[in-house]
């Protein structure tokens, strides 16, 4: 009989390994794990488990969130099953002994990955045949999918002769810095609520990784890296108010942030969860890298 347990800090190392054995297409490291676990401000040990002892086999991770609107909504976050071990019910009774405890915490449904504003894919690839036929066998139904687009970095990002043409505009482009706090939040609470707790995780990085656009001083557009998958190439979110569409403010703001991840030693941004891929095709001639499947079960009434 497989025994669980709870999640340590001291497995860290040791999930590592397995995790990056066991879903090679989405390597993990160990700074990458504990960013996902408990550097999460609503991760729960009690809903993060092992099964087995000394020698680990399966390893599972739930939580949830509460939202604008007070509703609970639960995750299974990641999970895996060392491959010569799966097939057997291990990955079942994790899922199960987490849903019972997501579902006592009164959560109105659990979705599998997308635990937006800390999250490691925006769902399953469908290249994991076995993983979709796991969540479906378990009750859980697909409901909206979506994409991660690559860009290459080895291109002309410089945006210097664009940002002086629209400073003539009254529009200003720059880095964010500390005073602008309280703007932005105002910001993301009015036009942009679904990335509130998402984007102030900038400020936490240095250099800020956050660029922001005014127009006579008022707040109009911003954009992101580093503030989910640390160190990675990530990139985003990004946002523009409809003031300042059409005038390339966007394009500009996702350079520069793109220039900041190139300095980083990286060669290519991901940009996950994405929307507009015309606008990113244009700008940066970002292609399509990766699918995901979105899944989630709804509470029995």
């Amino acid at each position: 009989m497989i025994k669980i347990r709870k999640f340590n800090k001291s497995d860290i190392p040791k999930i590592t390994h397995l995790w990056n054995q066991n879903v090679k297409h989405d390597l993990m490291t160990e700074a990458l794990l504990f960013e996902k676990t408990f550097a999460d401000p609503d991760f729960r040990a009690s809903l993060t488990m092992i099964a087995g002892e000394d020698k680990p086999v399966g390893f599972m991770q739930g939580l949830y969130r509460v939202t604008a609107t007070r509703e609970k909504i639960g995750w299974i976050k990641l999970f895996f099953v060392v491959k010569k071990f799966r097939r057997q019910g291990i990955a079942t009774l994790l899922l199960q002994r987490i849903e019972d405890l997501l579902w006592g915490e009164g959560v109105s449904e659990i979705r599998i990955m997308d635990s937006n504003p800390n999250y490691f894919q925006p769902g399953i690839d469908p290249f994991y045949t076995e993983a979709i036929a796991f969540v479906e066998r378990n009750g859980y139904k697909k409901f909206a999918d979506t994409a991660n687009l690559i860009a290459d970095l080895n291109r002309d990002l410089n945006t210097a002769s664009e940002v002086n043409a629209l400073a003539g505009e009254g529009i200003e482009i720059r880095r964010a810095e500390e005073k602008d706090r309280a703007q932005l939040a105002e910001f993301l609470s009015l036009k942009f609520p679904s990335w509130e707790k998402e984007v102030p995780a900038a400020f936490q990085n240095r250099p800020t990784s956050l660029h922001l656009a005014f127009y006579n001083g008022r707040l109009g557009a911003f954009s992101a890296y580093d503030v989910n998958n640390l160190n990675t190439g990530w990139f985003g979110p990004i946002g523009t108010d409809k003031v300042f569409r059409g005038k390339g403010v966007g394009g500009i703001l996702l350079k520069r942030c793109l220039q900041d991840i190139r300095k980083q030693g990286h060669k290519h941004a991901i940009i996950p969860w994405v929307g507009p891929i015309p606008f990113y095709m244009h700008y940066v001639n970002a292609r399509m890298h990766r699918v995901f499947w979105r899944y989630k079960k709804e509470r029995n009434k």
